[in-house]
């Protein structure tokens, strides 16, 4: 008997001794269609039926440890961990493999059940478990919450050539968050700890080795939902800057935009060019 049932039998048991004393049998009706339903709503799959074929690819191909049919099975450009780089095609999936998928992440798909680990979040996917791998409505793997010992080994030395290249004053700092490059700046955020973070900015064309032209900190971050789109928030005086990061997002959409307010006035609108 599954939990529900077990509820409502219980429901009804209970309203059966509150009508010997007199109460409606309306209540115990209600309850008993209740339980006769019941059998059905449990087993009600969380995947229409129309996406667990294109889902069954991804976990067939996790089980045979296959990089090339997983390879086949990913959206490019796929966005790694800032600041590793990009991975542009399938043959460099396949090269840079371990770097994505480990036995950990590869046993979690592998072992994963279509209709009841896997769901439809709305426009943002299709979703294994709390998130830790995100397909599009293709069947296609657009994002991963997943680091491999691979990836933090390649992290570590581009973090250590990054600071290497960078401005003196900006050089002590728990981790990299984005760098990015708009119409007008060029823009750094790092995490110092504590769930603080520096923002620092430069006028495009100026090296990173250059003093910043604006550094702020105690700024915080906003998480929204459970796709990975999230939101550094930084103020001085009366203006907020807000680069709000976009992991899963509709086609088209830019990887991220840069948001000044003054007074909670909206003054500047700088969609993201290019991610560095």
């Amino acid at each position: 008997m599954s939990k529900m049932q077990w509820q409502v039998s219980w429901n009804v048991a209970w309203s059966s001794r509150r009508v010997r004393s007199g109460v409606s049998l309306v209540l115990v009706s209600l309850l008993g269609w209740l339980l006769t339903m019941a059998p059905a709503y449990a087993e009600e799959p969380q995947l229409g039926a129309e996406y667990r074929p294109l889902v069954q690819k991804v976990i067939d191909a996790a089980k045979a440890r296959d990089p090339q049919a997983l390879a086949r099975q990913i959206k490019y450009p796929f966005k790694q961990e800032y600041p590793i780089p990009v991975i542009k095609n399938s043959s460099e999936m396949v090269d840079r493999f371990d770097e994505v998928f480990d036995d950990a992440l590869l046993n979690s798909i592998a072992s994963s059940r279509v209709g009841q680990d896997w769901q439809a979040m709305g426009w943002r996917g299709i979703m294994l478990g709390s998130g830790e791998v995100w397909l599009d409505f293709d069947g296609k793997v657009i994002g991963i919450n997943h680091q491999t010992a691979q990836a933090a080994k390649r992290k570590a030395e581009l973090v250590a050539k990054q600071k290497s290249d960078l401005y003196p004053g900006l050089r002590e700092y728990k981790s990299p968050a984005l760098m990015w490059q708009t119409e007008k700046f060029t823009i750094r955020i790092d995490e110092l700890g504590d769930g603080r973070y520096r923002y620092a900015s430069w006028a495009k064309g100026k090296a990173l080795s250059d003093k910043p032209d604006l550094v702020l900190k105690n700024g915080t971050v906003r998480v929204e939902g459970t796709g990975g789109n999230h939101t550094y928030l930084f103020t001085s005086g009366p203006y907020r800057y807000e680069c709000a990061v976009t992991v899963l997002g509709e086609r088209g959409m830019p990887p991220g935009e840069l948001v000044v307010y003054q007074n909670e006035v909206a003054i500047m609108h700088q969609p993201v060019i290019k991610v560095l």
